[in-house]
């Protein structure tokens, strides 16, 4: 599998490359971002940045990486790395064709899977996943039984969250309260996303313009706005919790650095996170 990729990596950055091999996945933490390289791709190839990256081409086309945002890079794609640049800890993985082929065949559909975009925003669902699998693996008492059911599970993830040749996409919602129902599912599932208003127009099939003024109408707020009540919502609640840093929260709940998520904390709260979980004792 992920030996026709490791051969395309020179010598000295694989030696800085951290590496797991499960079973049909092989997880990456690399160090740095490759320049001068062309890769040829025979597996799914799956990043998730934690933080903009370098432009690259992707079958001559330019993409830059963006935080929040998982890349996805098909079987038989040609990635080509422009420049070197040091890079923060982030997330590679190698996922076989023959595990998303018998996920896709488990949903009627037979012949090889193409996802449509490379950026593409995920859910906390799909990256708890990820990192549930890599915990597993770095248990003393690890089970192969329950990774390899992690691993299903990731590729069902995949297949039912991001458009392929095989999505099979709703009809036009009939009114718009189940536009507004559809949105608000949309942003529930991917407030820690990096998503955009055309990501939730794209998914529900409305013009942006209208369907500001539809949300307004309904709701009471600007899409942005219930973007943020979701997010403060989830912040209290993983605080709640007394489980997580301050910093761990700002990530789960959709924020890219501690300040931005303070800010915004106090902002619509009326206290800093750590205040309002001093409050909580």
């Amino acid at each position: 599998m992920s030996q026709d990729f490791i051969s395309q990596v020179p010598e000295a950055v694989l030696k800085k490359t951290e590496m797991h091999p499960y079973g049909s996945i092989v997880l990456f933490k690399p160090t740095l971002y490759m320049g001068g390289i062309t890769f040829h791709v025979t597996d799914y190839h799956i990043v998730i940045p934690s933080e903009n990256t370098p432009g690259a081409l992707f079958n001559n086309k330019m993409i830059h990486g963006e935080q929040k945002r998982v890349l996805i890079v098909n079987p038989g794609d040609t990635v080509t790395c422009l420049k070197n640049a040091p890079a923060k800890p982030y997330y590679s993985f190698l996922i076989r064709p023959e595990l998303m082929n018998r996920i896709a065949a488990e949903m009627d559909h037979i012949g090889d899977i193409r996802f449509e975009h490379f950026l593409n925003p995920f859910s906390v669902e799909l990256l708890q996943a990820f990192f549930n699998l890599d915990r597993e693996h770095n248990r003393p008492d690890h089970l192969k039984l329950l990774q390899d059911s992690l691993e299903i599970q990731i590729a069902a993830l995949l297949l039912r969250e991001f458009k392929t040749n095989i999505s099979t996409h709703t009809s036009l919602l009939q009114n718009s309260d189940s536009y507004i129902r559809s949105a608000q599912e949309y942003i529930r599932a991917y407030y820690n996303s990096n998503i955009s208003l055309k990501d939730i127009c794209e998914q529900i099939h409305v013009s942006e313009y209208h369907f500001i003024r539809m949300f307004f109408k309904k709701v009471g707020v600007t899409p942005h706005r219930y973007l943020l009540m979701v997010r403060m919502e989830r912040a209290k609640e993983l605080l709640s919790t007394k489980k997580y840093s301050v910093a761990e929260t700002a990530m789960l709940s959709g924020y890219e650095s501690i300040s931005a998520f303070s800010t915004a904390f106090k902002k619509l709260c009326g206290v800093s996170p750590a205040d309002y979980r001093k409050q909580l004792t």
